[in-house]
């Protein structure tokens, strides 16, 4: 048997561990996400409104807010607000049944 050369093996092996993070990627992590959303109130509203589009679970891990002067005296407030989603629920697990079995009645 040949020996492939060593370029191959190289690429053989990177196309193994690719196929190996897609097909683990969704289960293996937490999904993380981003949301935004603006005001013409104040800073607060932006981010009250911005928490209103993040899934139910997720955690927000950071908050960066904007302020861009629209006309003079006119402003609007930009957040964004950075969350990972909880870790995917497990299986439910089965009821365990009776170890012993029962007695026949009298």
């Amino acid at each position: 048997m040949t020996a492939l050369p060593r370029r191959h093996t190289c690429r053989s092996r990177l196309l193994l561990v690719l196929a190996a993070a897609l097909a683990l990627g969704p289960a293996a992590a937490a999904r993380a996400g981003s949301v935004t959303a603006e005001s013409i109130w104040d800073r607060n509203n932006a981010i009250q409104r911005a928490q209103s589009q993040v899934p139910a679970g997720a955690t927000v891990s950071r908050t960066e807010c904007t302020v861009v002067n629209v006309r003079t005296g006119n402003f609007r407030y930009i957040c964004t607000l950075f969350y990972a989603d909880a870790a995917p629920p497990s299986a439910p697990q089965p009821s365990p049944s009776p170890s012993a079995p029962s007695a026949p009645a009298p």
